[in-house]
């Protein structure tokens, strides 16, 4: 109670005054965020689990989660820390001494065969996805089309669907490829040779 301008308070947790001479205390959650609510109520979060933060959103209460990780990012969560890395080092390579091959995202091919190697592109792509492929053996290369793919090379694009290609015209010619619409346009951002294009 407020005597001669002081205050005596024995009592725990959070001590709130309601401007009319009346003291009162919260019970609060142990280990937990605090956050203000309507007329500065003081109340809790909740008890964050390894490497949840307090994330905002907008006009609402905020709320715990842990950060995503994005293409070629890893996220570790731990007790008191967040550890976030690069993964992969950029593109991998792949030597294929077959005919045939089914592509993957952020991967680069060197058709390594006598006889022609057919790469196919991936079934699913994610804008900003690339490929490339490096001529290396005598019989050349092609990429092939999934249902719904195309290919963009300049002012040529090819046949929509499984019909479409790029190919190679002399042993050492290369394309790189982007994505550029989700899991379907693929646009030539380089290539080496005069490519076919069907």
């Amino acid at each position: 109670m407020a005597t001669n301008n002081s205050v005596n308070l024995k009592t725990s947790g959070v001590v709130t005054y309601d401007g009319a001479a009346t003291f009162s205390a919260s019970t609060l959650t142990q280990n937990s965020s605090l956050i203000g609510g309507a007329s500065n109520a003081i109340t809790s979060l909740g008890v964050a689990t390894n490497g949840q933060l307090v994330i905002g959103s907008s006009g609402v209460i905020p709320v715990l989660a842990t950060l995503t990780a994005g293409t070629g990012i890893a996220v570790t969560n731990a007790a008191g820390s967040i550890t976030i890395d690069s993964i992969g080092g950029g593109m991998s390579w792949v030597d294929v001494t077959g005919t045939t091959q089914a592509m993957a995202i952020h991967t680069s091919y060197t058709a390594n065969n006598a006889g022609l190697v057919t790469l196919t592109l991936p079934a699913t792509s994610a804008y900003g996805s690339t490929v490339t492929v490096c001529g290396k053996g005598a019989g050349g290369w092609k990429i092939a089309q999934n249902a719904g793919n195309t290919i963009i090379m300049g002012s040529s694009t090819s046949t929509p669907g499984v019909g479409g290609s790029v190919a190679s015209t002399n042993q050492y010619d290369v394309i790189t490829l982007v994505c550029t619409v989700l899991d379907s346009v693929w646009t030539a951002q380089s290539s080496i040779g005069n490519l076919t294009i069907v």
